[in-house]
């Protein structure tokens, strides 16, 4: 599908740490093959200590229910900490645009 990238996320849970929208969770998803059907849940530290690595993207269904590719997911460094956003601002915060919301289960 897309060579470059090494893992899709699909869903995420957030959670209000200190007045801070931060991921608790997000649904993680290896790029193998053509089907997105197997996830396993990640920690936000577990994707920050990853994205030095891999390559991160979003994906979700479309109405068609067909797997539609969104934006790269970075690691952006602030000097109020490091956050994971999708839109490469330097703001505090976890942003990772219009994914499904999830119950982790962590």
């Amino acid at each position: 599908m897309f060579e470059k990238i090494d893992y899709w996320i699909s869903a995420a849970s957030y959670s209000d740490r200190n007045g801070t929208w931060l991921i608790e969770a997000a649904l993680i998803h290896p790029n193998i093959g053509e089907t997105h059907e197997y996830g396993e849940e990640w920690t936000r530290e577990e994707i920050i200590e990853k994205c030095d690595v891999f390559v991160f993207c979003l994906i979700t269904k479309d109405e068609k229910g067909n797997w539609k590719r969104g934006d790269q997911v970075r690691k952006i460094e602030t000097d109020k900490g490091t956050f994971i956003r999708v839109d490469g601002l330097k703001m505090t915060g976890d942003y990772l645009g219009d994914i499904p919301f999830f119950e982790g289960a962590r």
